[in-house]
């Protein structure tokens, strides 16, 4: 908790609760502590209370503190010297969820204000275990379930008519009403721009969420109570200058610079807040150090430089959040926050030569260690039918638009895999393409990227075989099927003669020959292989196809029936 050191109330004498029906602990009274790490101005204290604490069960849980009293005089809370002060924390403890830990807040809420200029804060929040968080502004509360009496937002029109500024230009730019919101991502609290000087509170809690079987589930959340002190005063907000959001395989160095400005040229100090800086192995820097005031000048700007040396353990499927802050030495001091996302992926898979057994018809695939084998948990086996051009650029994960079909899923110590089709062998005349995905554990989890693509050359067909068959539109009167097929390149050309002529005919079904016909009067050439089937109803129909072949005696070769694996996709 943070506390006003000129202030003769010390923290203390609240009540704990952890919501489970145990006790109520009385907090005894702390002095204000001033950690070196969080650069607190004098008049700003640190207080921390620690004890112990074993829930019964699964459940979830409220874990609040309440003390008596608030501040006199704030502006948007009716009373305030008689209303209490409460946060509350949701804890789920669910075994089928995993350990979880809350989220934790590294930007101190100490930022002052100036009635014009527009305000920002960002708590540089993270979970320690990967979990995604989100940002939702609540009204304060004086108890559990009960909030504090005639809140008003601190953008609310009374707020600047008490002094005078017309409400519909009373933003920074002049032109426009102030806002007042947080961003639901990022988490930074924009109020562009502050009205009557006074003391305002605000709330805001931190969500965290978890991957489920592919499904966000909540995972309780934290509370942030603050106060904002506006002052009449003449001072500029300082400027932040970062790149743009990374995006870094595991193994990769990052290094970018930070540069701030100060449109009165007043000194600031740049700050960084993010998880990297403590992760463990190899965290990043932030230099130089210690963090001091920088001059500011026409042509000069301060200048801090972030370097990463990311590895293995660093790969999650969320981003990081690097939070950085300014701050000048104007009075009051101004700040302003942008942020960093930098994601690190998991390196691709590598392949080694594949082969094909002709005599059980399947394919011999196999790769080289895993880069990050010790961090991945498994190895996934994408195929499809017919090659694709496709290199990731930070998208992990198998695409679904590129068609591919997950085939199987080993342990990822192993480097190989026999494609024979679920024991019924690789259809012939289709040139078959796979890729290799890694997966990481929950609950960071992500996925590497794709590998690149190896392909296998078509099994030499006795019958003509169809290669493809996709609904290339979604109708119930007008859908549109389009159908490829190879020759027939082992037909004995003494018993058939080339050339041949292909019908081709449609069922209705995944399998079999309901409501049969043929797809198009006639027959398709030799040197026309290809064919797309009209006036279908794609939307509630799943369609197969047969092509027969003729040769030029007009003898029959073969069918063969083909059910694609998905023949009716929207």
């Amino acid at each position: 908790m943070y506390t006003d050191t000129g202030s003769p109330i010390r923290f203390g004498d609240g009540e704990l609760r952890f919501g489970d029906g145990s006790p109520v602990i009385i907090t005894p009274e702390l002095p204000n502590t001033f950690p070196p790490g969080l650069n607190l101005p004098n008049e700003v204290g640190f207080v921390t209370y620690s004890v112990e604490h074993t829930f019964p069960g699964p459940g979830q849980y409220i874990i609040s503190y309440i003390e008596a009293n608030r501040n006199e005089g704030v502006l948007n809370i009716a009373n305030s010297v008689n209303t209490t002060f409460y946060i509350e924390t949701q804890i789920i403890i669910d075994p089928f969820l995993g350990c979880s830990n809350t989220p934790v807040l590294l930007v101190p809420p100490i930022d002052k204000a100036c009635t014009g200029v527009a305000f920002f804060h960002n708590p540089g929040a993270f979970d320690p275990d990967g979990d995604s968080l989100s940002y939702e502004f609540v009204v304060p509360k004086m108890s559990k379930n009960l909030d504090v009496v005639a809140y008003l937002d601190p953008n609310t029109k009374t707020f600047y008519d008490r002094i005078g500024l017309n409400y519909g230009v009373a933003n920074e730019a002049g032109d426009g009403e102030p806002i007042f919101e947080i961003d639901p991502v990022t988490g930074t609290i924009t109020w562009d721009a502050p009205g009557a000087p006074g003391e305002y509170n605000i709330a805001f809690k931190i969500y965290e969420w978890r991957k489920i079987a592919g499904v966000w589930v909540q995972q309780g959340y934290v509370t942030r109570d603050m106060q904002i002190i506006v002052e009449d005063c003449n001072n500029q907000r300082p400027e932040l200058e970062v790149p743009s959001d990374f995006c870094v395989v595991a193994g990769e160095t990052i290094t970018f610079d930070v540069l701030g400005t100060d449109p009165d040229f007043d000194s600031v100090k740049i700050e960084a807040f993010s998880q990297i800086f403590s992760i463990s192995p190899s965290p990043a820097t932030f230099t130089p150090t210690p963090i001091e005031f920088q001059l500011t000048a026409p042509g000069i700007k301060a200048l801090q430089t972030l370097t990463w040396i990311t590895e293995c353990d660093h790969v999650k499927d969320q981003p990081y959040q690097v939070t950085f802050k300014i701050t000048d030495k104007g009075r009051p001091a101004l700040v302003q926050f942008k942020t960093v996302n930098i994601r690190v992926v998991g390196p691709e898979p590598v392949w080694q030569p594949p082969s094909l057994n002709l005599t059980t018809r399947s394919a011999q695939l196999s790769w080289q260690d895993y880069t990050c084998e010790s961090n991945a948990v498994s190895m996934q086996i994408w195929r499809r039918v017919d090659a694709t051009s496709f290199t990731p650029d930070c998208v992990t994960g198998m695409p679904e638009f590129l068609g591919f079909t997950l085939i199987g899923t080993v342990p990822i110590g192993t480097t190989t895999f026999v494609d024979d089709n679920g024991g019924q062998g690789l259809d012939a005349g289709a040139k078959f393409c796979y890729r290799l995905v890694a997966v990481f554990p929950q609950p960071g989890g992500g996925e590497s990227l794709v590998s690149q693509e190896v392909c296998l050359p078509p099994i030499l067909a006795g019958l003509p075989v169809v290669t493809n068959v996709s609904v290339e539109v979604t109708s119930r009167t007008n859908g549109e099927v389009f159908i490829k097929w190879t020759r027939p390149f082992e037909a004995d050309p003494g018993q058939f003669p080339p050339p041949y002529t292909y019908e081709v005919h449609r069922a209705e079904g995944f399998s079999g020959v309901i409501n049969l016909v043929p797809a198009f009067p006639g027959r398709k050439t030799e040197l026309d292989t290809t064919f797309t089937d009209t006036q279908l109803n794609t939307r509630d129909l799943v369609y197969n196809n047969r092509v027969t072949a003729y040769d030029n005696n007009n003898v029959k070769v073969g069918a063969k029936l083909i059910t694609p694996e998905k023949p009716s996709a929207l």
